[in-house]
């Protein structure tokens, strides 16, 4: 699976980089220097082609995802993920997500599988794409979401029911709001920076 890592000199945390549909690894680099710029990063590209760039699955036919795909293309990229905290050495407890739309998808899907791996997450328009998930052990785990007022392709409620099940899993979840589209904004990565700064960023 193609991904690139850039390994931090000053910091022991990595932020795991999902792009959203059409896009590519490097995708989200700009935005997670404005949230933390120290901290090493490991950029994933997702397998599926797609108008020009690549997705991490495929999208729904007839309105349905395959759930399936869905669940090996996440352990597909825990794979990755596992292999770059033995070669690396690293704390599992400093490893954080950030993904965009289809990237913030399949985040929440690894989550739900494997919690225990993850400290945070940061996710940019989620779907509620799981709401038959089984319980998960997220106690305590601070996540931030953002959805688009003006959002046709994820409405805003899905981030709060998204939101609302992985509350009920025990997770620390805040929901901010955008008067914006489905498009990542640079408001929307300030606000995600302020709420790190508050005191994810010091530990």
């Amino acid at each position: 699976m193609k991904h690139f890592f850039h390994k931090s000199t000053d910091h022991p945390h990595t932020f795991v980089l999902l792009h959203g549909s059409g896009g590519r690894e490097t995708d989200l680099l700009s935005f997670v220097g404005e949230i933390d710029v120290r901290q090493s990063v490991l950029g994933i590209r997702g397998s599926v082609r797609d108008h020009g760039g690549f997705r991490h699955f495929e999208r729904p036919t007839d309105g349905k995802f395959d759930r399936e795909e869905i669940n090996q293309r996440a352990e597909e990229v825990l794979h990755v993920i596992e292999d770059y905290v033995q070669h690396n050495q690293v704390n599992r407890k400093h490893i954080h997500l950030l993904g965009y739309s289809n990237g913030a998808n399949l985040a929440v899907n690894m989550l739900l599988q494997q919690p225990e791996l993850f400290s945070a997450a940061l996710l940019f328009h989620p779907s509620h794409l799981y709401p038959e998930a089984e319980r998960s052990d997220l106690s305590g785990m601070p996540i931030f979401m953002t959805s688009g007022s003006r959002d046709a392709i994820t409405p805003p409620g899905e981030a709060y029911a998204l939101r609302q099940q992985l509350e009920t899993f025990g997770a620390d979840v805040t929901v901010e709001l955008t008067d914006h589209g489905h498009e990542l904004t640079n408001k929307e990565v300030d606000i995600a920076a302020s709420w790190w700064n508050k005191g994810l960023a010091s530990r």
